[in-house]
């Protein structure tokens, strides 16, 4: 199954409805895990603190120390991640899923992994096995 198709405006906009404890459901709707952390990742087009093509981190009070120290945590959050995987996360943002079962590794979501957003719950477009493992 394809997953949406959003502009680059639509993407922001999704992230920006997520936040962390949100239940994850996958295309099936079977719950894989909760929100853990947003990272919007590189937007083409902000208005300033950020300027064009500069990181924009989810959660931030506008401050340079807090933008270096979001991108800090997002580098952290992706470092066992495959390099390739990690361009793309922090270039087009991501979620980083708490996944649920004793086996199960924590999972990165993009934004186009997204279906919608709605009552406290992200569903996805894809299946869990589709996300890159923590």
């Amino acid at each position: 199954m394809a997953g949406p198709s959003f502009g680059s405006g639509q993407v922001s906009r999704i992230l920006q409805q997520i936040y962390e404890g949100m239940a994850v459901h996958d295309q099936m709707g079977d719950k894989i895990g909760t929100v853990e952390y947003v990272y919007l990742g590189e937007l083409p087009e902000v208005d300033e603190p950020f300027g064009q093509g500069q990181l924009a981190p989810a959660t931030t009070d506008g401050s340079e120390g807090s933008l270096i120290e979001e991108f800090a945590r997002a580098i952290v959050l992706t470092e066992q991640v495959p390099d390739i995987w990690r361009e793309r996360l922090l270039s087009h943002g991501f979620i980083r899923i708490n996944s649920t079962g004793l086996f199960t590794a924590d999972r990165y979501v993009m934004p186009a992994q997204i279906a919608s957003v709605a009552d406290d719950r992200v569903m996805l477009c894809v299946s869990r096995d589709r996300l890159v493992k923590a």
